[in-house]
């Protein structure tokens, strides 16, 4: 642990028990630190719903007000040492210019890409140079931010939370109920419905919450669920079914993603796109499977399905490699805290 702790932190983000600023909390307390949560959804409860969404489309700079305006309140209040923003799109250059002054250091976390304007804003962009660390969980994105004028910006790859993600036992029902063949748990993507196509035949089933936009002809609309998993159930669903897709989001610009731990983090075997990042995390063909197109994806599908054996253990292996590593989100968050004890007091 880092030499020098701050003893008060305050955490701007969503608090979800599937949101990793949870897991951070819960050990940050274990730790002895006072944690302060600043809920974005608590903040921005004083606006309805159906103005929230108008907004976010039209004026986000209304909700990013709203945001830091609440935050610096919180932060003046608690007298944090150290602020960690995740995510950042409704934190003003402002607030954390303020919050600066108050001596506190204040860091952000950012798990999307730069690039992609559905899920960066304008506020993000312009407050990015004004942390005293950036901490990106896209590599590429290292060079971008600091084209961008961040000075200190750091790559923290995605990972699982500790708290969520971690094998269960799955009974006989609900094997019935949540397993299959082919699994795949994650959000609708053009490219991925045809992918997903190509083993529809073999048992799959979709877990995620955008099943809608699936075309009405579509040959996967059977195998939908409707509705996403998260947590113990997601793990659930991990060690219920035989084969676990995992995909690279093309918007996003993915070299890997969490799911790239979460699968393993659950004891479940994990079939992924492929990709340098990710087999650098965990060797090919020990301890996940990899695919490149849809023929390797429906060959390598098939084949595993056939092989108890050897599926099984490389979903053993994988959950070693996950428990080796330095693979969880407080594993991060310790990397962020090292940063801190390193930062001149």
């Amino acid at each position: 642990m880092t030499a020098r702790r701050p003893s008060r932190v305050t955490i701007c983000s969503t608090f979800s028990r599937q949101d990793f600023a949870t897991c951070w909390a819960e050990w940050l307390r274990d730790h002895d630190v006072e944690v302060d949560r600043v809920d974005l959804r608590e903040a921005l409860a004083v606006v309805p719903a159906p103005v929230q969404r108008a907004l976010w489309h039209t004026a986000p700079a209304l909700l990013a007000a709203v945001v830091s305006r609440d935050l610096v309140r919180r932060v003046k209040r608690f007298r944090p040492q150290l602020v960690l923003v995740v995510g950042g799109v409704f934190v003003t250059r402002r607030a954390v210019e303020h919050v600066r002054r108050s001596a506190a250091s204040v860091f952000h976390f950012h798990n999307e890409d730069l690039a992609n304007r559905r899920n960066t804003t304008a506020v993000l962009r312009q407050a990015a140079p004004a942390y005293d660390h950036f901490f990106t969980t896209k590599s590429f994105n290292v060079a971008e931010w600091r084209r961008r004028g961040v000075a200190r910006v750091s790559y923290l790859p995605h990972a699982y939370r500790p708290n969520c993600h971690f094998p269960v036992p799955v009974t006989t029902y609900e094997r019935a109920r949540l397993g299959s063949p082919v699994a795949f748990v994650g959000t609708f993507e053009e490219e991925r419905a045809a992918q997903l196509e190509s083993v529809q035949d073999l048992g799959l089933r979709v877990w995620g919450g955008e099943g809608h936009r699936l075309a009405l002809r579509s040959p996967l609309r059977p195998a939908v669920e409707g509705r996403a998993v998260y947590c113990e159930e997601m793990s659930r669903v991990f060690n219920a079914s035989a084969v676990c897709l995992a995909f690279l989001r093309k918007a996003n610009r993915d070299r890997h993603t969490s799911r790239t731990f979460e699968i393993p983090a659950c004891g479940g075997f994990q079939l992924s796109e492929r990709s340098d990042e990710i087999r650098e995390f965990f060797d090919e063909g020990v301890e996940i499977e990899c695919f490149g197109d849809t023929t390797e994806l429906r060959d390598k599908a098939r084949f595993y399905l056939a092989h108890d054996g050897a599926r099984r253990r490389i979903a053993e292996q994988g959950l070693a490699r996950t428990r080796k590593s330095r693979y969880s989100f407080t594993d991060r968050l310790e990397d962020m805290l090292t940063a801190y004890a390193k930062k001149p007091a």
